[in-house]
């Protein structure tokens, strides 16, 4: 699912979805990408989610087909957008077995990676890194929610599984942090502690969140 934004994104809108203040920089999604003023089209991303094969197909997937379909129950907090995005169904990695191990091949389509043989290939987000990553800061950025392990999603044309960042302090340090070694883990510090700095002006403050 691609979602291209069609008006400018607020500060203050992003803040308050945050839930938390810091010093935001002026990012690509609050240029307006279809109006005036823009010297070039924001770069094209792919964001790619896993849940554990925790959804319920006919909770996701609309009965009808068409662009006046009713919306299912997940699709109902994307309501707004609902213009923005397109559902695709009856795709499938059919040789794609093994259960739980199966996580492995769902950016790659590698076949049986439950078998002694497995042999993974590179993973979609890493193939769309090598072409498009070079007009963004971060080429790719492979995240994970677990506490203990690494199950990663991406992987090079090797083969080899990419590490993943489960560290919100060091997602923030790639996506915002620039500046000096120190500078760095002066911010990286900052964030360990829970602090976050608003800029007001020419001025900036510190602030326990």
């Amino acid at each position: 699912m691609t979602h291209i934004a069609r008006s400018p994104l607020p500060r203050r809108t992003f803040l308050r979805t945050a839930g938390a203040a810091l010093a935001l920089p002026f990012l690509d999604a609050m240029w307006p990408v279809f109006g005036k003023g823009t010297e070039e089209a924001a770069p094209r991303r792919l964001l790619a989610i896993c849940t554990n094969l925790g959804i319920l197909e006919r909770h996701f997937f609309p009965a009808e087909t068409g662009r006046g379909f009713a919306l299912t129950p997940y699709l109902e907090t994307l309501a707004n957008f609902r213009d923005q995005f397109t559902v695709f169904s009856g795709t499938s990695h059919p040789d794609v077995t093994g259960g739980h191990s199966a996580e492995a091949a769902f950016l790659t389509a590698a076949p049986h990676p439950g078998s002694a043989s497995f042999r993974n290939g590179i993973s979609l987000d890493q193939f769309a890194a090598e072409r498009i990553g070079i007009h963004t800061r971060a080429a790719a950025l492979p995240l994970v929610v677990a506490k203990s392990g690494n199950q990663s999603l991406s992987f090079n044309s090797s083969g080899v599984m990419l590490p993943a960042e489960n560290s919100p302090a060091q997602v923030f340090k790639a996506l915002f942090v620039g500046g000096d070694a120190a500078a760095v883990e002066k911010q990286v510090e900052n964030l360990r502690v829970g602090r976050r700095a608003i800029k007001f002006g020419s001025t900036s403050k510190n602030l326990n969140v």
